[in-house]
């Protein structure tokens, strides 16, 4: 871990994760001062989901890690590590009409998050990383 890491925690990779994914996010952000923390919370919802869903995080013993850095007073980057699949992530614009539930997650990362990116971690687990304003919205 690097000095400005907030902090790092392994779950399952089960759905029940999802949530508790998003208390420790809100939670670790909101006690280390950052005060907008919604749209972390929700894309680390979108994220973790996508691990779950789509990766080996969600076979029988898989994990899924979140990783919070401070990037300044009023930024983070949140990276969120899964155990791989056969395909990289990208993000899947949604059609007018389509009423498919789901696979918009990335979709949100990209539209939200002021960068964001897919890096390969060791022994074949993925990161989708995301740098996130924390800072009130302006008007």
């Amino acid at each position: 871990m690097s000095a400005n890491t907030l902090g790092v925690v392994d779950l399952p990779g089960v759905k029940q994760s999802v949530s508790a994914a998003r208390r420790y996010v809100a939670g670790l952000l909101t006690d280390a001062g950052h005060v907008d923390v919604e749209d972390a919370v929700l894309l680390v919802s979108e994220v973790v989901t996508n691990a779950v869903v789509h990766t080996s995080s969600g076979r029988p013993g898989g994990v899924v890690t979140v990783e919070i850095t401070h990037q300044g007073p009023d930024s983070v980057c949140i990276e969120v590590i899964d155990d791989g699949s056969p395909s990289v992530p990208k993000p899947r614009h949604p059609d007018e009409g389509d009423l498919t539930p789901g696979g918009r997650g990335l979709w949100l990362v990209d539209a939200i998050a002021t960068k964001w990116g897919v890096r390969p971690v060791e022994q074949g687990r993925v990161a989708v990383w995301m740098e996130i304003t924390t800072a009130p919205k302006t008007a």
